[in-house]
């Protein structure tokens, strides 16, 4: 078969890779950016740079639907989901896209909107959230009402208030073209899960502790776990949803009940802890093997040291972190340094172009925030 991976700057997408090798498929990768990491993988891939799909949305289809004629299916991984799901196709072009229907996938984007498409079951909880599109709305925090505001279409915990008074809300725009969600904040262990499912049957999840966060949000070290009410969970809303493709959320445990804090309806790091039990089969079906799961730790790279290591320094958690880095599997240990300072140079570069932080950087030509990129 004919495959195509779509965001290769995405580490998971190496495990992507390397599920369909094990089914001996041809594989396209194809991104918007020129060197992206997965595209320096060890195994036999090609490469194909597209248009930005939010700076030139045109072109981009024009690209995509190309490659997915060539296709035999279409492995989206990234926020580019949203608008590979937007192109005008056909029910034949849209059955090779390894994706939820239209509907589902925006639906469950909005960090409000997805608890209508959750299951009831036992041990999860919802936290109360509310719509916010003027700042009238806002409720300032008190001693004994914490929240949180984000936008509807946050990620990377990038643009949160914590701290919601007067002060920090004068500069944000707050608007019905551009809402946010203002969140009861809740004490706890965060935790993430991840699944991939065919047409509403899980075919392999995991769940893991996120560690080592930037902007208190994004993960670059994981720890796998067990728990019986994610697990639980999983299934009833893969089963309530018929839900097809690959979808995560994000947790607080609070001791009692797992709150799920908001979804996201694509690729997340979990596949970095199942990606070794998975294989694409000739005819397109995903196998999951019966071995347990391996409970070592996973980290990218260097970015303990690099990112954490000065404030481990000055909170005298050098050698905790030091422990924590040697324990753990590197997931893109297979990528050679000179791709990994092409890919970091790139981000640095359009870091500056743009006037964007990295984490900006990284992502904001795939990015979809709602109506105003629907203009």
């Amino acid at each position: 078969m004919n495959i195509v991976i779509t965001s290769p700057r995405a580490p998971i997408v190496l495990e992507w890779i390397k599920i369909a090798q094990r089914g001996l498929h041809d594989i396209l990768l194809t991104d918007s950016i020129r060197y992206p990491v997965a595209r320096f993988n060890p195994h036999h891939t090609r490469f194909c740079h597209i248009p930005a799909p939010r700076q030139d949305f045109d072109a981009y289809r024009h690209a995509m639907l190309k490659l997915i004629d060539w296709a035999d299916m279409v492995i989206p991984t990234c926020e580019d989901i949203f608008y590979l799901s937007k192109l005008p196709l056909t029910d034949t072009q849209r059955a090779k896209c390894f994706m939820p229907n239209h509907e589902l996938l925006f639906t469950l984007h909005h960090k409000l909107h997805f608890f209508d498409k959750l299951p009831n079951t036992d041990g999860i909880a919802k936290p109360k959230t509310t719509l916010i599109t003027d700042k009238s709305q806002i409720i300032f925090n008190t001693t004994d009402n914490k929240t949180i505001l984000k936008p509807v279409y946050s990620r990377f915990g990038r643009h949160v208030v914590r701290d919601v008074n007067q002060e920090n809300i004068t500069k944000l725009t707050i608007n019905q073209d551009y809402p946010w969600v203002q969140q009861t904040f809740i004490h706890g262990k965060p935790l993430c899960n991840y699944a991939i499912c065919e047409h509403g049957k899980v075919i392999a999840h995991a769940v893991y502790q996120p560690c080592y966060l930037l902007n208190q949000s994004a993960s670059t070290y994981f720890r796998p776990i067990d728990d019986e009410r994610a697990e639980n969970f999983i299934h009833a809303f893969a089963k309530q949803n018929h839900f097809h493709g690959q979808v995560a959320f994000d947790f607080i445990d609070d001791g009692e009940y797992l709150y799920i804090l908001e979804c996201n309806p694509r690729a997340t790091s979990g596949l970095h802890i199942i990606g070794n039990h998975l294989t694409l089969k000739t005819d397109g079906k995903l196998h999951h093997d019966d071995r347990p799961l391996d409970t070592t730790p996973l980290r990218v790279s260097i970015t303990l040291p690099l990112l954490f290591g000065i404030s481990a320094l000055k909170q005298d958690k050098l050698q905790n972190l030091w422990q924590d880095y040697k324990q753990a599997s590197d997931v893109i240990k297979d990528i050679p340094p000179y791709a990994h300072a092409l890919s970091f140079g790139e981000m640095c570069f359009r870091s500056i172009r743009y006037g964007k932080s990295l984490t900006s950087a990284s992502t904001f030509d795939i990015e979809y925030d709602g109506a105003s990129d629907d203009k």
